[in-house]
């Protein structure tokens, strides 16, 4: 369940920042923003979320970890 959800979950992710293009901002100080704002509000910060989802499949065990641990269990090795 780990390893599908961080991959559907990132997946989703880069899917918006490919479909938002430029307008997929990284977060930024809210006097700044208001002097920088590009795009549709929805889209700004979906660069940060992005490269936040990034670290999911690492600090929870890298994917290939737990692909290890679920052939151990299912070969019983």
């Amino acid at each position: 369940l780990k390893v599908r959800g961080t991959e559907i979950q990132q997946r989703i992710c880069e899917l918006l920042v490919e479909a938002i293009g430029p307008y997929a901002q990284p977060r930024i100080g809210a006097e700044a923003r208001e002097n920088l704002r590009v795009g549709p509000d929805h889209a700004v910060g979906i660069a940060g979320d992005y490269f936040g989802l990034r670290k999911i499949s690492i600090y929870g065990g890298t994917n290939e970890i737990q692909r290890n641990i679920m052939a151990k269990m299912i070969l019983g090795l």
